[in-house]
């Protein structure tokens, strides 16, 4: 069973750019010099890392709740809050807790409009690939034009594989890739995309609202969709979305399995690990589950 949290020979580092040099000619630490820091430095650096983390997941908590959390005296915290607020990383929130700082919400934001799904997708799609030897699907959706386009595809060995257009915009009411999407957007959104009419790519069916709509339902309640041959005959997809740090839908993984071997395959194993993995992309995405 492969686990998803943390996907396999993925690790977290922070790059600069060559010889530690930023544009602007001032020199930045690279590893090395941060490893040479001494101890009570970096133990510092490591105490405001995860303080952040818990005024980001969890604003509004108390410095006592957050010392807790990290594990770190009170008076620690209390200390390590003033100079977060002092520079903008940490706020005062009504109730007496704390949350982030104006600061630490313009970074998030400059960086969250460049969130690197497809380099987040890349361990996952493979992870699923190499169990269920199936073709996976990276998603995204294309909010403004209420359309969904393939990003990233996780090929198996298997000489039977699917050639994905990877880029093209394609609508959100076929396909449970699409589906899922569309299940969580706004109301108004979901009857606009309805409102186009548009066939199924495999075969040019009509739309049928009804379905739909029931189907969208299902997504809801059970978290995945399953479709039958909406964008490639004899095909089935399964697909799970996964949200960004707002909460909202970003896009969804997906496997696309001939109808032949979906009749026999592990589809509870297939199902749980597509979860799994939404799931630890939407962790890695930021997006904080209750």
């Amino acid at each position: 069973m492969v686990e998803f949290d943390k996907p396999r020979g993925l690790s977290i580092t922070t790059a600069g750019s060559e010889d530690g040099v930023k544009g602007n000619g001032k020199a930045t630490e690279n590893p090395a010099t941060i490893a040479s820091l001494p101890e009570r430095e970096t133990g510092t650096v490591r105490r405001v890392l995860m303080l952040l983390s818990q005024l980001a997941d969890r604003p509004g908590e108390s410095a006592q709740s957050l010392a807790a959390r990290v594990n770190l005296p009170r008076s620690s915290v209390h200390r390590l809050l003033t100079m977060l607020r002092a520079n903008g990383f940490a706020d005062s929130e009504p109730g007496g807790g704390f949350g982030p700082g104006t600061e630490l919400y313009r970074i998030a934001g400059r960086l969250g409009a460049r969130m690197p799904y497809r380099k987040l997708a890349e361990p996952y799609l493979q992870a699923l690939s190499e169990q269920f030897r199936e073709t996976s699907i990276l998603a995204l959706l294309a909010r403004e034009q209420l359309k969904m386009f393939y990003a990233a595809t996780g090929s198996p060995p298997d000489p039977m594989r699917y050639n994905i257009e990877v880029g093209a915009l394609e609508p959100l009411v076929w396909g449970a890739t699409a589906r899922v999407l569309l299940a969580h957007l706004d109301e108004p959104e979901i009857a606009v995309a309805i409102g186009r009419r548009e066939p199924s790519p495999a075969r040019g069916l009509e739309l049928n609202k009804t379905e739909l709509r029931q189907s969208l339902a299902q997504i809801r309640r059970d978290g995945y969709g399953i479709s039958h041959a909406h964008r490639s005959l004899n095909t089935v997809g399964i697909a799970a979305p996964f949200f960004d740090g707002e909460g909202r839908v970003a896009g969804s993984l997906a496997f696309l399995i001939p109808e032949f071997r979906w009749a026999s395959a592990p589809r509870d194993q297939v199902v749980g690990a597509l979860l799994a993995a939404a799931a630890g992309l939407s962790r890695q995405s930021g997006s904080v589950s209750d």
